[in-house]
Parts: structure tokens; C-alpha cells; sequence
């Protein structure tokens, strides 16, 4: 899709101030806390594809300790920051290729199938989400495991109310405009991450919404094992800070699904409306 790869060549996603990486270490230590679990959560032999891996954040961090870590994206201004991320930093371990997700020869072309698939905040920027879903399954091994992140149809809608009001009623207002990114990211005197975000969740040119419900039909169209999401869609809180983010939880059945993403509008809305499920490709 034309207009998004343009958005994206115009502002990386997620950026950040380089010089704020000097060496590995420094890399670890700014890893976000699901970043963190999520690295707990793959084995250290396992092969990981990182779909859509913009500036290459994740997939530089995941890449310290293990041997083959590959970063495609479809964005060259994006690629360059994460290639030079992976030259400063000296990442021999991490691959990045440019790639369109909704071109099947492109994926066919990358030849490799991997243990460990995430796709992370992408699929809704594609013109079509499922067909993009079905694109990226062959590069996953049988018995891989996978992880799909995507805005909620009901955990976005306060975000969608601040959308509008950032472009009508406070179009002119940097204090409020400070105040809703702050809601999602914090504080930070990193400019280029604070720009690169309001760009991402307010001037983005394409974007769609999904429900639980539709997640769990292509996962089982195409012979995908539920395992859990993020929030929990379970009764109680998901341990994942000990189990980790691929463990078998409740399947949610429909009431589960209704209560937890109505309560998703006003406990998510923070996180832009997102949530990440995960699951295994059956053999």
C-alpha cells in the first residue's frame, strides 16, 4: 500500500535518538518490560522472523543472545535506521531485507521458515489485515509459534475521540497534544520516539480494527492453536511473567470476549487500543 510505505519512509516507526544506543548493554537496558518477557519466552536456539520490524528495536534486542534473527519491513527509511542500529552495535545475528507482505513472491523469496513468527502492530496498516494474516503463515515453521498485535475495535474508540479532537477542537494546542501522547508513551526527552509516535497514532494515513472474536476465525481457518492473549481474555491475570507468553490459557468463548474488550475501552485505551494474541501452527 503505496500511501502507508510513504508515511513510513517519512516517519520511521518507532523511532528513537540513535546516539542513545552506544553499545549492547545500553540496547538491553532500554528494553520495555513485554520486550523483556518476550525474550524470556523464546528459547535461545530458536530462529525468530520479525514482521514489520520498522527501525528494528525488537529485533535488534532479541538478536544479543541468540543465533539467527531476521527484521523485514517494506520501509527504506526505516530499514536504514535499524541497519545502522545493527552496524553500530555490531548485531552479526540479525538479517534485515526489505519486504511487502502483501506480495507473496516477495516472502517466497526470503526461503527460510522459522520457529518464531511476530507481527507486532502491523496487519492493521495493510489494506487487507487477513489476506496479509495468511501471507506471513509460510514463514513459519509446523509447530512454530506466533504472535499477532492489532488495535482492538473497542479498546481504540477513546483513542479514535482524542484523534478528533487533536484535529478540530485542540488542532492548535500543543499542551493537549503533549498530554494525550504522554498518556501512551510517558515521559521521555527522546524527541524523535515522541514524534515518530504522535505521527503513528494521529496522522497515520490507513488503519483498521479487529475484534478477539475475528482473530480466533483465522487462527482456526488456518490451523493456528490459540494459546493466550495480552490483555487476558481469561478469567484472573495472565501469568506470563512466570509461564511465559506462549502458555495454554481459558479459550474465550463469547461472553469472555464480550466482557473483557468492553472493559478493554477504558483499561487499554492508554495503549492506543492494542492487544497481542498468540498461538502455535499446528504440524
Amino acid at each position: 500500500m503505496k500511501e502507508v510505505q510513504d508515511f513510513y519512509n517519512k516517519t520511521p516507526f518507532p523511532d528513537y535518538e540513535l546516539s542513545r544506543f552506544t553499545d549492547k548493554i545500553s540496547l538491553k537496558n532500554a528494553a520495555y518490560d513485554f520486550a523483556n518477557i518476550l525474550d524470556r519466552s523464546i528459547k535461545g536456539n530458536s530462529s525468530i522472523i520479525d514482521v514489520g520490524t520498522g527501525t528494528g528495536q525488537l529485533s535488534a534486542f532479541l538478536s544479543l543472545d541468540r543465533e539467527e534473527v531476521y527484521g523485514i519491513d517494506f520501509s527504506d527509511s526505516s530499514l536504514n535506521k535499524a541497519r545502522a542500529l545493527k552496524e553500530k552495535l555490531e548485531l552479526n545475528s540479525l538479517t534485515l531485507i526489505k519486504v511487502d507482505i502483501t506480495k507473496t513472491d516477495e516472502i517466497k523469496a526470503i526461503g527460510k521458515q522459522f520457529d518464531y513468527l511476530l507481527c507486532l502492530g502491523v496487519l492493521h496498516h495493510t489494506e487487507n489485515a487477513y489476506q496479509s494474516f495468511k501471507n506471513i503463515l509460510s514463514l513459519l515453521k509446523p509447530g512454530g509459534l506466533i504472535a499477532i498485535g492489532l488495535y482492538n475495535r473497542y479498546g481504540r474508540i477513546p483513542l479514535k475521540i482524542r484523534q478528533v479532537l487533536a484535529r478540530t477542537i485542540f488542532k492548535n494546542n500543543n499542551k493537549i497534544k503533549d498530554k494525550f501522547i504522554k498518556m501512551q508513551i510517558g515521559e521521555t526527552d527522546d524527541k524523535e520516539r515522541a514524534r515518530g509516535w504522535w505521527n503513528d497514532q494521529y496522522n497515520h494515513p490507513h488503519e483498521t480494527t479487529h475484534t478477539v472474536g475475528e482473530v480466533l476465525n483465522w487462527f482456526k481457518e488456518n490451523n493456528i492453536e490459540y494459546y493466550e492473549s495480552i490483555p487476558s481474555v481469561a478469567f484472573g491475570n495472565s501469568p506470563i511473567s512466570f509461564c511465559g507468553v506462549w502458555h495454554k490459557s481459558t479459550y474465550p468463548y463469547l461472553p469472555l470476549r464480550i466482557y473483557h474488550q468492553l472493559k478493554w475501552i477504558s483499561s487499554i485505551h492508554q495503549e492506543g487500543g492494542y492487544w497481542i494474541t498468540f498461538g502455535r501452527k499446528n504440524e
